[in-house]
């Protein structure tokens, strides 16, 4: 198991913030016009630990022994030393055979493995996380074993489980955008990635083993810490091609609020700033021949949006959860072809089977954590898979922060779209009046998005500079001061 530090305050760690957002009596779900969520802290579920001024390098590093920022620094040369990084598993190997197992382990646990990796099993990573509180550092615990899987061997894995069952026999034509297909060219998503674990689909049976993993961090960190963190990805829970197509359908239906949201002259507003005009948008669907006058007035009532006689993006998407009669209607005008296009394309049976599962896993894992009081916090993957893996992390936080923030999403500041998201998400947890919890980090996979998004052809996701990603780090952390 491996253990990442985090502290709480400063810019080179994660922001992780949470608090209550539950509205005041009789407050009406919708914000007033041209008003943006209000992201202060409305209530502090628990007490903040002693602040850690990073700005200070004697402070900073007063938790650590000297010998172990000897060794931090032997083991960062070492690992930027590219003579080793080409022939580590030779050396690996030749260190193994001359000192003997026993001696090779201990080896490694004073340098790489002791640099790394917490410990071994609950009791002894608790002095580490114990010690690390004292100093105002907390602690998420992770699973940090990757499988050793060739890059032509993860090509092949991630091309099989990113395509569905109609598209390999050729029953079924690939609407997905561009950015939501697989492309074998980035088959292998650990190329480029050097700080996050990474994820490849073999089966249901092996995500069932993830599962395990996960639900014994999640009790490892509820034993060795009171207000512990354990962190999950949703690609090891299930196939990622339905992370693919969901996050597909998402983003298609935004940009048809965004559509339409030019035509009623509000093209380039701030997300929350952009409002609909009701009647307005029914004649426009109705045109389009969506569904009937009758049907389209049914969808935008007091009761499911509000009484302001406005649509904002938060009320466009809660029509495409299931509480609405909308799924039937899921289709969007095609720019190219002017022709209605289905959102959902049909999946058979066994993949309707897969999806379950996958959704069971991650409410097993959620109930787990909320039985042992751990925080579960959901890692942000490349942006191909974010819009789902978000959607449905809030979906949990619907269900799972009530009374406190257990279950947080993560965000990720080197992304143009990083405040909207964050804007929007706040005030949703506000209308609805659950807890919002989230980890603001700057990203992993800054080289890979923008290769993949030059090679395949659509927009690059990311800032352009550093300068702008702290700057948006910033902009979204202040949301929670």
């Amino acid at each position: 198991m491996a253990l990442r530090r985090v502290c709480s305050l400063r810019t080179t760690a994660p922001c992780l913030a949470s608090f209550s957002s539950v509205p005041a009596p009789h407050e009406q779900p919708t914000a007033g016009p041209g008003t943006g969520p209000e992201c202060r802290a409305t209530e502090t579920v628990r007490p903040p630990m002693p602040a850690v001024d990073f700005g200070n390098a004697q402070e900073a590093y007063r938790s650590r022994h000297s010998w172990e920022l000897a060794r931090n620094l032997l083991v960062l040369r070492l690992c930027a030393w590219p003579a080793l990084l080409a022939h580590h598993e030779q050396l690996l190997h030749i260190a193994r055979k001359f000192l003997g197992q026993r001696m090779f382990d201990k080896l490694m646990k004073m340098t790489f493995y002791g640099q790394f990796v917490a410990g071994e099993d609950q009791e002894s990573i608790r002095p580490l996380i114990q010690r690390n509180k004292a100093f105002g550092v907390g602690s998420i615990l992770d699973y940090g074993v990757e499988e050793d899987l060739s890059p032509q061997e993860a090509e092949r894995k991630e091309m099989e489980s990113c395509t569905s069952a109609a598209e390999k026999d050729g029953s079924g034509i690939n609407k997905r955008e561009k950015q939501y297909q697989a492309h074998r060219a980035f088959g292998d998503r650990r190329d480029g990635v050097i700080s996050a674990r990474t994820y490849f689909y073999a089966s249901e049976a092996k995500c069932d083993s993830h599962m395990e993993t996960f639900l014994r961090c999640i009790e490892a960190s509820g034993g060795a810490s009171d207000d512990g963190f354990s962190a999950i990805k949703l690609t090891a829970l299930g196939r990622p091609q339905f992370l693919l197509q969901f996050s597909d359908v998402l983003t298609k239906w935004r940009r048809f609020f965004h559509q339409m949201a030019a035509e009623q002259g509000q093209a380039g507003r701030a997300a929350m700033d952009t409002k609909l005009e009701v009647v307005a948008l029914q004649e426009s669907v109705a045109k389009m021949g969506i569904a009937s006058k009758a049907e389209i007035e049914d969808w935008f009532t007091p009761e499911t949006l509000g009484v302001s006689g406005t649509v904002d993006l938060l009320d466009w998407d809660s029509l495409i959860d299931s509480k609405t009669q909308l799924s039937k209607h899921l289709v969007v005008p095609n720019t190219q072809t002017g022709q209605l296009e289905p959102l959902l394309s049909g999946f058979t049976a066994e993949e309707e089977q897969q999806m379950t599962r996958m959704l069971q896993r991650m409410d097993m894992l959620a109930k787990r954590a909320t039985e042992v009081g751990v925080r579960l916090m959901v890692d942000a993957e490349q942006t191909y898979f974010r819009p789902a893996i978000s959607r449905l992390t809030l979906e949990m936080q619907r269900r799972f922060n009530m009374d406190k923030p257990l279950i947080f999403n993560t965000y990720q500041c080197y992304l143009k779209d990083a405040y909207d998201n964050v804007t929007l998400d706040v005030e949703l947890a506000r209308r609805e009046g659950w807890c919002f919890g989230a980890k603001m980090v700057r990203g992993a996979y800054m080289a890979q998005e923008r290769a993949r998004a030059a090679e395949i052809g659509y927009e690059d996701p990311i800032n352009p500079t550093y300068e702008a990603t702290n700057a948006m780090y910033h902009r979204c952390c202040s949301c929670f001061s």
